[in-house]
């Protein structure tokens, strides 16, 4: 996965693209979700644990012409090329739905945890920054945990 500021200068050059080629570009930004089980995992040391192996799975579960980077220790994002607002949304949601099939490990008198996610996509508007429209999709994001 990219980190931070390695996605958000490959961001740009992305959007750069999509305007020449007058291609669409997506943002989707996947925050596990604040459920009960995903709390205690988080207070007791757990999540962590999982956090790589999701991060893992979220960057194998893009398209080769994706990218994938982890933007905080548990929000996730994703650049789509040539990808409009409801194939992104559909894209976002198929790798949320993958992962949250996934159980994991709680210790050992406890059931494994499963996490899911708020998620938030933006397409990039004519004029509008590659940045600005991340800065959506993690709004959006933010606002479906509220």
């Amino acid at each position: 996965l990219f980190t931070r500021d390695l996605f958000a200068a490959h961001l740009s050059r992305l959007a750069g693209a999509a305007r020449e080629r007058g291609r669409p570009l997506s943002i989707g930004v996947l925050r596990v979700a604040d459920k009960a089980d995903v709390v205690w995992a988080r207070q007791n040391g757990w999540l962590d644990r999982a956090i790589p192996q999701i991060g893992s799975m979220v960057g194998r579960l893009v398209r080769v012409e994706d990218t994938a980077a982890r933007l905080a220790p548990e929000v996730f994002a994703l650049a789509l090329p040539a990808t409009n607002l409801a194939a992104a949304k559909a894209a976002a949601e198929r790798i949320a739905a993958v992962i949250g099939c996934t159980a994991f490990d709680a210790g050992e008198d406890r059931s494994p945890f499963v996490c899911e996610f708020d998620i938030g996509v933006a397409q990039i508007e004519p004029g509008e920054t590659a940045i600005h429209a991340l800065e959506r999709a993690a709004s959006l994001a933010l606002q479906k945990a509220i």
